[in-house]
């Protein structure tokens, strides 16, 4: 009988967490569609390539500024990460705790490494599966050299493929010591530390001994095909294949790589092919694992304290993620104190004459699955609030598939930091809204998402010192600049470019400039002559770019979709 991806999924996350496992989150639509061979380039701001002046190759090409640590309404408990309204926990944590290690806080994150943290391996900062490759590394699914490497780009064996995909096949099913008996002679052959795997594999119909060689490098078609037999899948209907180079699919495989990419675990590469007889590289099987994983997932996650003041409301924000597939689930809440603080829909309300502290849960029920968090909040007596403002400090960064702006404190002339070790509590205010509890962490500073709704923010800060302020944003959001095409093509450095105008900007100069891919890349861009900008056509990440422009004080926005 065949067994749905979603319960053999389910299996292999009561495995990993069994064992204390973590699990990982989505890879942002990486899949199989880079190879190791082949590095997708940036759109650039750049000089008109039909111009024929002398350009040096080091200034045309975009830089990609070092990712800045960013405190906004995603606040993340890490030096180098956001404050924002969704509440994340630290996204490279090692002791992630039980199924909830991450979540996502929007899709696509950037790639690169935040300053100050420790990175797991040397060789893996700069390359498009950093993230999957440190957060497989994380779960214990995959390891790196003694030399403090990971190797990202080099191919895997059919040994090393083999081994992991038997970490997705169920384990509850128990074949039979009388089923597809497997001779030693063909077992031989084989290394001792993967042959248990081999001989599982075979009886199992995953491998044929006979045409298994565990030195040589696995394909990609081979390794789709091992782990669609792992999970249990059955081959799907194959009248319509979806990559241009489907023709070197062989018969018996094209059914069982169709069915992974109709769950969405596999895709083709920019061109539309799938590259079958490619070797599989350690990135791309990080990938592949990080999505499968990303299948099996059911968490609800919480801001771990919080604080109001008597008779005051705050709004917590329960951030859950369903297994893919799954979108129907409910949200119960509970105040383990309803005399000292109520919680309705996430709103917790203090009583007016009581201080202390309170455990607020969310529990999340999903099908048959369900998971709790926990947030500790204390009332406090309500103080006096000393007015300040928020200033800009001109410093720009980006995090996670965003750009934030740094903002600071100032009361009477003086910084208030906004730090962990001095204040108790923090929390942001859109308008009428409900103010959402932020969560402290080493930035002293406030980041703030540029590309938020036009409204009144209000900053509210309680200190260590029981001392209050509350300063307010008032924030515009970025101006649409359509982007038009000007008809003029031309080609650089091997690339094909289309210009367009944005608006009535002239990108010759201003103050910042980010493109925003659809894979959650976030690039900076560099000024030149150019008043339009040239984007690149070629092996384009597919979906909507976004632009974000600032210039004379004012942020814009633009975007073209490939």
């Amino acid at each position: 009988m065949k067994k749905t991806l979603a319960v053999v999924l389910s299996l292999l996350l009561v495995a990993m967490l069994s064992s204390g496992a973590a699990l990982a989150k989505s890879d942002n639509g990486k899949g199989w569609g880079n190879t190791g061979d082949k590095k997708v380039t940036d759109t650039e701001k750049k000089q008109n390539p039909n111009q024929g002046k002398d350009q040096n190759p080091e200034k045309d090409q975009t830089k990609v500024k070092e990712q800045k640590p960013v405190k906004d309404q995603e606040q993340v408990k890490d030096q180098k990460q956001v404050k924002d309204q969704k509440q994340v926990k630290d996204q490279q944590q090692e002791q992630a705790k039980d199924q909830k290690q991450v979540k996502s806080s929007q899709p696509g994150e950037s790639q690169k490494t935040q300053p100050g943290k420790k990175l797991r391996f040397r060789d893996t900062e700069q390359h498009w599966a950093h993230q999957c490759i440190e957060e497989m590394s994380a779960c214990g699914l995959l390891k790196g050299y003694p030399d403090g490497s990971f190797k990202p780009d080099q191919p895997l064996t059919q040994a090393e493929a083999l081994s992991l995909a038997m970490r997705v096949a169920p384990q509850e099913e128990v074949v039979d010591e009388d089923d597809t008996e497997t001779g030693d002679s063909e077992l031989e052959t084989i290394p001792e530390w993967v042959r248990g795997d081999a001989n599982k594999a075979a009886k199992k119909g995953i491998i044929k001994l006979n045409r298994f060689h565990s030195a040589v490098q696995a394909s990609r078609a081979q390794t789709a095909v091992m782990i669609a037999k792992a999970l249990g899948l059955e081959p799907v209907d194959t009248s319509n294949i979806p990559f241009k180079d489907g023709i070197l699919l062989s018969p018996e495989d094209v059914g069982y790589i169709l069915a992974l990419y109709e769950e969405g675990i596999i895709s083709g590469d920019p061109n539309g092919n799938f590259n079958p007889n490619s070797a599989i590289t350690r990135a791309e099987m990080a990938s592949l694992l990080q999505r499968l994983l990303e299948k099996a997932e059911l968490s609800i996650t919480l801001p771990e304290t919080a604080t109001v003041e008597q008779g005051q409301s705050i709004t917590l924000k329960a951030t859950v993620k369903c297994p893919e597939g799954s979108s129907d689930y409910t949200v119960a809440w509970e105040s383990s104190d309803t005399t000292l603080a109520t919680v309705k829909d996430g709103v917790v309300t203090a009583a007016a004459d009581k201080t202390g502290t309170v455990n607020i849960t969310a529990a999340v029920t999903c099908g048959e699955d369900s998971q709790t968090a926990t947030c500790k909040v204390t009332v406090v007596e309500k103080a006096e609030v000393a007015s300040g403002t928020l200033e800009a400090t001109s410093s720009v960064g980006s995090h996670a598939g965003k750009v934030y702006e740094e903002y600071v404190l100032k009361v009477d002339g003086q910084t208030i930091s906004l730090a962990q070790d001095n204040v108790k509590s923090i929390t942001l205010q859109k308008d009428s809204d409900a103010a959402v509890q932020l969560t402290a962490n080493t930035d002293s500073g406030l980041w703030f998402n540029v590309q938020r709704a036009t409204g009144k923010y209000t900053l509210t800060v309680a200190d260590n010192n029981d001392k209050s302020y509350t300063a307010v944003l008032d924030w515009d959001a970025p101006v649409e600049a359509a982007a038009v095409a000007t008809g003029n093509q031309g080609e650089h450095d091997g690339n094909s470019y289309t210009e367009y105008k944005l608006g009535n900007l002239d990108l010759s100069s201003f103050t910042c400039m980010f493109q925003l891919k659809p894979d959650g890349q976030v690039i900076e861009l560099t000024a030149n002559s150019d008043t339009n900008l040239w984007f690149k056509t070629n092996d384009q990440v597919t979906g909507q770019h976004i632009f974000l422009i600032k210039k004379g004080g004012v942020w814009y926005t633009s975007s073209i979709t490939v």
